[in-house]
Parts: structure tokens; C-alpha cells; sequence
């Protein structure tokens, strides 16, 4: 009964937890005793859902256990199992992406644009050398997909095209970092799904750390359990959709997405988590959010607009650093520094601009207005012009809110909007309540937060303006994710504090039940049959994943 130790308020919960558990057992017999595998593996999928519902029932001790312990033993096993379940997750994400063949190098199609790209530049030029460039596109508006039809014309739909060369306008960082290496080092092109699972695999990994150097700042309170789960879910949220369909735009999104994370990672480091004395160490950290911070506008420049949250970091660098700087040298000292954590932003803009001018002949187009697609972006203008109140507060409103009616077949659901998909992410409006705001105010976090509550909403304008169609994709929501994801956390660690101890295993197991709704919704959301995905060519999968999941 060492099992159920501390479980003293739970006898009946606990019983019948061992009746349901050993009818799924049963069952799973029955069904591999039958040849019926797919069955058996759904009764063991189910049975470990209730092995979790068991540790988080409301009465659960674990509750009631800190993250934070003096107990070394158990300290290392909570170390174990948390790079078990990171390792386990990266795993579940990435290895999927080699599934569909539109994805994985056997139908490149267009999506190998990275690859290509990084054979260019090794041959000394940075346009894409495709050897079928028609010459009717220079006759004819080739931005326009009427006239492209019209004149029957031949071209790389999603290239951008500019005077007589093709050019990849999706961002050149994960060339330079993954693809242009790979080639040189092996002689190979590296596929272009395997760049994005790398760049997956970090910003998980990013995910776990970052949120585990919050709680142990701020939330001393907060149980293992409550850290593991939350982790896991809202590692899943910001890159599960590069699942299904894991080149060209999702790795575009999933590169940004990782430099995000981890220019959040160092900058929270080095302005809270880093005591001001020590200022050599704040600084390199710090230069390391700054460059992770640049090398998301070569990734994705919507996804990089998460840089906004510098203001607040910088505003309160700026107030700790002068509480110490009471003398002219050291003010100048402090500007030197400031320099020091900017310089990778002056490096990698300035060299990004020249890329862009050297394709465009613009430092600031990235070749949105150039591509070849289903709408004509060079009329688009700029921003101001393509406002449009009516389309911004629909895209708004489906973006966050809207709601995809439930499909009669399997797997019965589709993508709706963040707060739909994730119900999880609304608790981040409970940053008003008196108990969250306390505490942010006295962690001098109120600017902080309150950028991190703006930069989804002005992220999502941006791409109502700037994107075909209400710019309210799913694949667009993955720029936001991991900033509601990080405003989610930072205020559920604030109620987590204030919550009595009394409340504590309902309160547990309220959220652990939010982050089983993430890892439950998410695959299902993955096995609809869309834009080329696994089980969009192989249909006839979905009759294996029905039995697995539905147990017939």
C-alpha cells in the first residue's frame, strides 16, 4: 500500500482508480488476446491519462509539495523526471514530422527553398538558381495571380520574384545557421523538416528552463506537479502545429519561435533573476537575449516583434543599474555596458539590411511585397494605407475568440482561435485580480506584464495587415503563443501563491486539468486532414488512429 501513501482523504478515490485501472488492464488483454492491437495500445494510452488524473485528483499530496526542497534525493529524481518528460515530448514532436511525404523530402515540391538557398549561396549568389525562369513574368504584373493565369505562365508559387530571380522570402537565419553548415560540412542537403525539428527541440527545451528559473525566483510555492504540467502543455501549444506540417512556413515560425523563447530566457536572467552587483554577468546575458532577440527577424519579423518586451527590460535595467551609478564614470561605465548589450542588434540588422537591399534594393523589404502567391502583396502598400478597421477587429475576434463548429467524423474538431483551443490561456486575464496585481507590483513587473498582455493583439494587427485573407491562420497564432504562454505562466504562478492551503489540491488540479485538455486536443487537431499533412495523402490512417483513440 506504499502507493497510496498520503492518500489517507482519498480511500475512495483511490479505489476506484484501482477498478477502473484494472478494467482497462482487462481490456487491453482482451484485445491483444483478439489480434485487436491498435486497441490495446489505445487502453494503454487511456490508462496513462488515469494514472495522471489519479496524481492530480484534488486530495493528491502532491499538491502540497514544493518544487523547491532541501530533500537532495528528492531534488535529483524531480531533475530525472522532468529531463524524462522534456526528452519524452521532444520527442513525440519531432518524430512525426517525417510522417507526411509533402513534408519530408519525397514530394519536395516547393518546399525546400531553405536547401536550396543554402546550394546557392555555396555557389557565391543569393538568388534561388532555378533554371525554368519564364520570361512572360517580366511581360506581365507577375505578382498578380489574374494575369499570371492569363498569360498561362510558369513560376515558383510562394518565391518571392524580383527582376528576373527567384529569392527566398522567408527569413535567412536557420540558411545560416543549419542549412548552409550541414551542406558545407557533409556535402548533403540537410532536409528541410530537419531543421525544424532542431529548431523545435530548442525552444522546448528553452520552455522548460525559462519557466523553472521563474518558479524558483517567484514561486516557491508552486508543486512539481503544477511545474511539470504546465510546462509540458504550453511547450506543446507554441510548437505542436509545426507537427503536421513541418517545412517552409512552419520552419520559418518554429525558428522564430525557438530565438524568442530564448531571448526571453536570457533577458529575464539578467534583469530579474541576476542581482545588480553583478553586472559583468547581467551584461553577457543580456548580449545573449539580444542576439537571440536580432536573429528572429531573420527568421520571421512578425515573430520577432516579440522584441517589444525590451522596453520593459531595458526601462528596468536602466532603474537598477542607476540606483548604483551615483557618479559621472560610473554613468558612463553603465552607457558602455548599455552599448555592449546592444551591439548584437546593430550587427545582425545591419547585415540583414544589406541582405535585403542586395535582393531588393530596399534594407527593410524581406520580399513579402514580391512573392508568388494567391494574392497580389506589392499592392498591399504599407501599412497605414492597408488598414482596415472592419477586417482588424473580425481578424481580432476570430483570432481570439472565434469558434470552428464540431465536425461530424473523426477526429471532430479543427483548429478555432487561441483562447478557444486552449482554455488554459484565459486565466492570463486574471493579472487584474488584487492578488496578481500585488505581487507584480512588487516585483516591478507591471510594465512587463502589461507588454506581454499588448504584444499578442498588436502582433495579430500587424498580420491582418500585412497577410492575404484575416492573417488569422494557425499557423500565423504560432507568433503569439509562446507570449501567452509566458504571460499564462508568470499569472498562474502568481495565483498559485496567493491560493490558502486548503485550496491548494483543487486549485492543482483545476490547471493539471487545463494542461490534460492541451495534450488531449492537440494531436487530434493534428490528425485532420489539412494543407498536405499525413492525413491529407493518407487518409485511411485516421480509421487506425479512431480505434486507437475511441477503442474501436
Amino acid at each position: 500500500m506504499k502507493l497510496f501513501k498520503g492518500f489517507e482523504k482519498s480511500k475512495v478515490i483511490a479505489a476506484l482508480f484501482i477498478a477502473v485501472e484494472a478494467c482497462i488492464i482487462l481490456l487491453g488483454v482482451l484485445f491483444l488476446v483478439t489480434s485487436r492491437f491498435y486497441q490495446a495500445l489505445g487502453c494503454l494510452l487511456w490508462g496513462m491519462v488515469l494514472c495522471y488524473l489519479f496524481i492530480i485528483n484534488p486530495f493528491s499530496p502532491f499538491h502540497h509539495q514544493p518544487f523547491l526542497t532541501a530533500d537532495k534525493h528528492r531534488a535529483k529524481r524531480e531533475n530525472i523526471i522532468t529531463a524524462s518528460v522534456c526528452t519524452l515530448l521532444i520527442m513525440a514532436c519531432i518524430i512525426p514530422m517525417g510522417a507526411a511525404p509533402a513534408y519530408n523530402g519525397e514530394f519536395p515540391q516547393h518546399r525546400n527553398q531553405y536547401e536550396l538557398l543554402a546550394r546557392s549561396m555555396m555557389n557565391g549568389h543569393i538568388y534561388i538558381e532555378y533554371d525554368d525562369v519564364d520570361p512572360v513574368l517580366e511581360q506581365i504584373n507577375p505578382y498578380d495571380p489574374a494575369q499570371r493565369i492569363e498569360a498561362n505562365a510558369v513560376y515558383h508559387s510562394d518565391n518571392a520574384y524580383y527582376k528576373g530571380h527567384y529569392y527566398m522570402y522567408f527569413g535567412v537565419v536557420p540558411v545560416i545557421l543549419l542549412f548552409l553548415p550541414y551542406l558545407l560540412i557533409t556535402g548533403q542537403d540537410l532536409t528541410t523538416y530537419h531543421g525544424t525539428q532542431i529548431f523545435a527541440a530548442f525552444a522546448i527545451i528553452g520552455i522548460f528552463l525559462l519557466f523553472r528559473q521563474l518558479a524558483k525566483k517567484y514561486y516557491p510555492t508552486m508543486s512539481f506537479v503544477m511545474l511539470l504540467s504546465l510546462s509540458t502543455a504550453f511547450a506543446t501549444i507554441c510548437v505542436y502545429f509545426s507537427v503536421g506540417t513541418p517545412a517552409l512556413y512552419c520552419t520559418a515560425t518554429t525558428s522564430a519561435v525557438c530565438m524568442v523563447v530564448w531571448s526571453f530566457y536570457f533577458f529575464i536572467r539578467a534583469i530579474y533573476l541576476t542581482p545588480a552587483e553583478k553586472r559583468w554577468k547581467r551584461v553577457s546575458l543580456a548580449a545573449l537575449g539580444s542576439l537571440f532577440g536580432a536573429l528572429a527577424f531573420g527568421c520571421r519579423p512578425t515573430a520577432a516583434l516579440a522584441n517589444l518586451i525590451l522596453i520593459p527590460f531595458f526601462l528596468e535595467y536602466l532603474r537598477t543599474e542607476l540606483a548604483c551609478s551615483n557618479s559621472r564614470k560610473k554613468i558612463l561605465q553603465l552607457v558602455g555596458r548599455i552599448c555592449i548589450i546592444a551591439l548584437p542588434y546593430v550587427i545582425v540588422g545591419v547585415l540583414l539590411m544589406l541582405y535585403n537591399f542586395s535582393r531588393f534594393e530596399n534594407p527593410f523589404e524581406f520580399g513579402q511585397a514580391y512573392q508568388l502567391t494567391s494574392a497580389d502583396q506589392s499592392q498591399y502598400g504599407n501599412f497605414f494605407e492597408n488598414f482596415s478597421t472592419v477586417r482588424t477587429v473580425n481578424g481580432l475576434l476570430y483570432n481570439f475568440i472565434g469558434f470552428t463548429p464540431i465536425i461530424g467524423e473523426f477526429p471532430y474538431v479543427y483548429y478555432n482561435s487561441a483562447f478557444v483551443n486552449f482554455p488554459i490561456l484565459l486565466i492570463g486575464f486574471a493579472f487584474i485580480s488584487g492578488n496578481v496585481w500585488k505581487k507584480v507590483k512588487e516585483y516591478k513587473m507591471r510594465l512587463f506584464l502589461m507588454t506581454l498582455f499588448i504584444l499578442p493583439v498588436l502582433i495579430t494587427v500587424i498580420q491582418i495587415a500585412w497577410a492575404p485573407g484575416n492573417g488569422s491562420a494557425e499557423r500565423y497564432r504560432m507568433d503569439i503563443y509562446s507570449i501567452l504562454t509566458l504571460f499564462a505562466f508568470l499569472v498562474i504562478g502568481f495565483l498559485n501563491e496567493a491560493v490558502s492551503k486548503e485550496k491548494r489540491g483543487v486549485w492543482g488540479a483545476v490547471i493539471c486539468l487545463l494542461c490534460l485538455e492541451v495534450m488531449l486536443i492537440c494531436p487530434l487537431f493534428l490528425l485532420f486532414p489539412d494543407d498536405y499533412n499525413y492525413t491529407h495523402w493518407y487518409p485511411e490512417s485516421l480509421s487506425v488512429w479512431r480505434q486507437i483513440i475511441m477503442l474501436h
